[in-house]
């Protein structure tokens, strides 16, 4: 007497199906039915009766993105991120941040601009030349040679000139005052 309720036709039919399922598991279940000739809810059928376990699509294209963002040269912007993702900037940044991925801002962004033009420039200049290579006044191009310790000299060139910069914190009025008072010098 046979044990199994199913006919042995039906079972034999049934096992290259699911070397199909089995071969295509990072597929989901619409796409594996398309290459079957069945609908989606048969493809979960069977796969359900005969144990064949999966992840769920939305998981694998998940895992798929955060595999390319790991991929991608670091220090990028949302934005060229999300346009070699084909996705949305927010899309993008959630992704990046769950891959571990630096995604870089506008702030960051000016930095390593200004570092790689301070890092370009010979060394030992003055404030003014190195004012006149990067295109920017005296005191910007004092403030960025502070910043990305670029060290500049004197007008004579032998020794090291302290870089100036300027304190952000206004004077109190009364040391204004004083230093209005000063006679000029003749």
């Amino acid at each position: 007497m046979q044990t199994d309720t199913r006919k042995k036709w039906q079972r034999a039919a049934t096992l290259p199906k699911l070397e199909i399922i089995r071969q295509n598991l990072d597929k989901s279940d619409t796409e594996i039915g398309r290459i079957l000739g069945m609908s989606r809810s048969g493809v979960h059928a069977l796969r359900k009766w005969h144990k064949i376990a999966k992840v769920h699509s939305a998981t694998q294209r998940q895992q798929r993105q955060l595999e390319k963002i790991r991929g991608l040269t670091p220090g990028l912007s949302g934005k060229t991120v999300a346009a070699q993702l084909g996705l949305s900037e927010a899309r993008a940044r959630m992704l990046a941040k769950k891959a571990s991925y630096q995604i870089i801002g506008k702030g960051g962004a000016r930095h390593f601009h200004w570092r790689k033009r301070i890092q370009r420039l010979p060394p030992l200049l003055t404030i003014s030349a190195v004012a006149r290579e990067l295109g920017v006044s005296w005191g910007w191009a004092a403030q960025l040679c502070y910043r990305h310790k670029y060290k500049v000299t004197a007008r004579n060139g032998r020794q090291r000139q302290r870089v100036p910069i300027r304190r952000w914190l206004k004077l109190p009025r009364h040391e204004r005052w004083l230093a209005s008072l000063k006679p000029p010098k003749p």
